[in-house]
């Protein structure tokens, strides 16, 4: 006869805990180092990789002077920021948006993420429907160097105010092969969503994740500008259901996970250490 026990209750239902523990490889995105970066990048980027993270995403124009420290750290970047300009039209002199991506794969690089549209072109009329058209032709000419464009979300394109927000236009504007998501947890948050919610919603369409966390109570928010910098919490040190949040990830199909946070509240290196010990753990 089989004995139960509370003890061996409580082991049996720690079991699937211990299965799911997270241990996707970790990136950091260097905007949350950006104060450091110009001191000591490569003390900064060694830093970041003895706290196990394994690779960076780094904005397109910083990796020709990162690549020997990446390359002596092993550090990786499978995702860059691009710049706007080179999606929505170049400015006189800069390089074609076939120019940038090209040289990209042979970098390692995968992904390229358009991280920000800003005022006043957003409040135009018609601006959204525009800008969407200008991200599938993009993603045309990413995929034709086999590198897939994203883009990165915050809060503003969440608001309802002109009765449609302009992130459902884009998620139903946005050619699902040609661009794909970059989800943040905090922006999703802040906008009144739920992140993993929307993970879910947008399966097969999210490749990467910015994973931070945000303080208890803090209330929707969709002026990026007026967004209290105490907001910004350290991944475990904030109010995010993380598990479900991790699962999420997992069913939409996200290909990389990256730690952000756009402000710490003392060293931002010691704001990464948090995080990376909370995920791990």
């Amino acid at each position: 006869m089989i004995r139960i026990t509370r003890r061996s209750v409580l082991a049996s239902s720690a079991l699937p805990l211990m299965a799911a523990k997270f241990t996707q490889p970790l990136g950091v995105q260097l905007y949350t180092v950006r104060m450091l970066m110009p001191k000591d990048p490569r003390g900064t980027l060694a830093a970041i990789a003895g706290m196990g993270y394994q690779f960076v995403e780094p904005g397109r124009g910083q990796l020709e002077q990162l690549e020997p420290h990446l390359q002596e750290l092993k550090l990786s970047t499978p995702s860059v920021g691009l710049e706007l300009p080179l999606v929505t039209g170049r400015p006189q002199g800069a390089q074609s948006l076939e120019e940038a991506i090209a040289p990209l794969p042979a970098k390692g690089v995968r992904f390229a993420v358009v991280a920000y549209v800003g005022k006043p072109d957003r409040d135009a009329p018609g601006f959204y429907e525009r800008f969407a058209d200008q991200m599938n032709k993009a993603g045309e000419t990413c995929r034709k160097h086999g590198v897939q464009l994203c883009y990165h979300h915050h809060s503003f394109e969440f608001d309802p105010a002109g009765g449609k927000r302009p992130f459902d236009t884009l998620v139903e504007r946005f050619d699902p092969k040609l661009v794909h998501f970059q989800i943040d947890t905090f922006w999703l948050k802040i906008s009144g969503e739920d992140p993993a919610g929307m993970l879910r919603r947008l399966k097969g369409r999210v490749s990467l994740v910015h994973l931070k966390d945000i303080a208890r109570g803090t209330a929707v928010e969709y002026n990026e500008g007026k967004v209290p910098r105490e907001a910004f919490k350290e991944v475990g040190n904030g109010e995010l259901n993380w598990p479900e949040i991790l699962k999420a990830c997992e069913q939409a199909g996200v290909r990389h996970y990256i730690v952000e946070q756009d402000w710490s509240p003392g060293n931002p290196l010691d704001s990464l250490k948090q995080s990376i010990a909370f995920l791990r753990s």
